[in-house]
């Protein structure tokens, strides 16, 4: 069998620029909120039940993304490129998936009360909210993804379907 290599996938200088964006905008978030957050269970609840939410919602993702409707190429050379774009969808989310369990792990280690000394803990709770808000505004991604993948596969399945009915068809009728 013919190996089969990935298109080489060009920087796109507009995400790099939208990351490092998000980076900033956490930043002075996890800068200006820390206050509000330390020793705050109200924040600690909102926090908790929001990421243990998305995190549901980002297996759903992660399980739709890789079903085999995906593959949806007319011979195994199309279905191996798209196996190899599904990959990388899949890869992107199972590292936001983690991201959200090292926020869930970060939340309950701040919410333990150790004896650490005020400037360490001030340190986990901002790191936590920068990793908080970072994490929500790569999340805003997640609709418009799942949106393209949709569509891509209906028009796929529309386009297979007019192919069918041309096969079909008496050639006078073309």
């Amino acid at each position: 069998m013919a190996e089969v290599t990935a298109l080489e996938s060009k920087v796109s200088w507009r995400k790099v620029l939208l990351f490092g964006l998000h980076i900033l905008i956490a930043t002075f978030f996890a800068w200006q909120f820390q206050a509000k957050y330390h020793n705050n269970s109200n924040a600690l609840t909102v926090l908790v039940t929001v990421f243990s939410i998305l995190a549901g919602f980002l297996i759903a993702v992660m399980a739709i993304v890789g079903n085999e409707r995906a593959l949806r190429g007319r011979n195994w050379r199309q279905d191996t490129f798209y196996l190899i774009q599904i990959r990388r969808d899949l890869k992107r989310h199972a590292a936001l998936f983690y991201l959200y369990l090292a926020i869930l792990a970060l939340a309950f280690l701040a919410s333990l009360n150790l004896a650490w000394p005020d400037p360490v803990q001030i340190g986990v709770e901002g790191f936590l909210l920068f990793l908080a808000c970072l994490a929500m505004l790569l999340s805003f991604a997640l609709p418009g993804q799942l949106t393209r993948r949709h569509i891509t596969d209906l028009e796929a399945i529309i386009k297979a379907r007019q192919d069918e009915e041309l096969k079909q068809r008496p050639p006078s009728d073309r």
